[in-house]
């Protein structure tokens, strides 16, 4: 009989929760007050050239780090928070603040919400799915070209 007390199945209990929440896009309220936020678009380059969650086709200044491997799907193969983090850096942003305000995204906020639990696990604290480009740019009144 296992019990469910065990140091080992809670913490892999605990490690599956940590990856596996996918916290859903917060309000354009929270979007709105963010301060000079880093805009991370996770989505795939084929998703940014088809304007998918949008319009806009994507938000002006935003970081494109797609959170897939080479198209492959995040159920078929999870990114890692430290692969993200490399991916952030290798993009040329190095993520020193811990509390600097961070709005992940892809088209509708799966994945969105994935990279801002990621982050979220590796210490940065005020992370936030913005859901899609078009969500973003209501809450920021941006214009929707």
């Amino acid at each position: 009989m296992m019990s469910i007390t065990s140091k080992g199945f809670r913490g892999a209990f605990m490690l599956k929760r940590v990856f596996s929440t996918k916290p859903g896009p917060v309000s354009a309220d929270v979007l709105a007050a963010l301060p000079d936020p880093l805009i991370l678009d996770v989505r795939d380059p084929s998703e940014v050239a088809l304007g998918k969650g949008g319009p806009p086709a994507s938000i002006f200044g935003s970081l494109n780090v797609p959170l897939n491997h080479n198209g492959t799907s995040q159920h078929e193969r999870p990114t890692t928070a430290e692969e993200l983090l490399f991916k952030i850096k290798e993009a040329g942003v190095e993520l020193t603040d811990k509390n600097a305000a961070i709005i992940t995204h892809c088209g509708s906020g799966g994945r969105g919400g994935r990279a801002a639990a990621l982050l979220t696990s590796l210490g940065f604290s005020n992370v936030h799915n913005g859901g899609g480009p078009s969500h973003i740019a209501s809450a920021l009144s941006l214009p929707k070209k």
